[in-house]
């Protein structure tokens, strides 16, 4: 009988002393502060208040950790520095209104869709464009490493004038260096709406927007989609966009 209890306390030990070791790995993974990568010039999507990363990216972000219970912190940067970060692991995660092209499939993984967003062009009122088809032969100013700037370049005639920030291309617009920028038409409508002297010209279609992830980051990619999916099937999504105007 001796032995018996023996062995029964031994068996118990085993698992506690496996069960604590466990508990120990999960509190390590829940303790894990990811990267989250984005460049805060583009609202609705993110955008800077009181140096807080805002906007409909920022809050999609917010509801995903909130259900994968992550913690998370912010790294704002260049968009064409962010694909580069993102790879050499210096980021996590990605999210800055980024489109799904080929191109950048080839170097991260893409979550599964949340929205898709027209490209517009903006100019000024003083040198007026009034429709798609009098963008020829005009001077364009539009996001360094973005798919808005691959739009520019495919219409006839374009000059395409690329700069490290959206900021920078209004600046020029405003003093006449550029004839227009491309842009998302979200975030069109909101300089138009911020600067009265700028006019939206027209919309062309564009392409679905997505997070990215290293390529060594399936697992987390999984979890990602898991919780936007349910993001989108349970409308918060949806009110989101409503929220943002997006």
């Amino acid at each position: 009988m001796k032995k018996l209890f023996k062995l029964f306390m031994l068996t118990v030990l085993l698992v506690l002393a496996a069960a604590c070791g466990t508990s120990k790995t999960e509190q390590a993974k829940d303790n894990k502060v990811y990267v989250i990568g984005t460049n805060a010039e583009y609202p609705p999507f993110e955008y800077l208040e009181n140096d807080q990363v805002c906007g409909l990216d920022a809050d999609i972000i917010s509801a995903i950790a909130q259900k994968l219970n992550i913690q998370y912190k912010w790294s704002n940067t260049n968009f064409d520095g962010l694909i580069p970060a993102l790879q050499t692991k210096k980021m996590d995660v990605v999210i800055a209104g980024m489109s799904i092209t080929p191109e950048r499939a080839k170097a991260v993984n893409f979550s599964i869709p949340y929205l898709s967003s027209n490209v517009a062009f903006i100019a000024n009122k003083n040198k007026p464009i009034n429709s798609i088809e009098e963008l020829e032969n005009k001077n364009f100013g539009a996001e360094l490493g973005t798919t808005k700037e691959a739009a520019a370049r495919k219409i006839k005639g374009a000059t395409v004038t690329p700069f490290s920030s959206n900021t920078g291309a209004l600046v020029a617009l405003k003093s006449s260096k550029i004839d227009a920028i491309v842009l998302d038409e979200s975030v069109a409508v909101k300089f138009v709406e911020n600067n009265p002297e700028l006019m939206l010209v027209g919309t062309l279609e564009g392409e679905p927007k997505a997070i990215a992830f290293n390529k060594d980051d399936t697992e987390l990619m999984e979890k990602f989609n898991k919780a936007l999916q349910e993001l989108i099937d349970d409308g918060t999504i949806q009110k989101l966009r409503e929220k943002y105007g997006v």
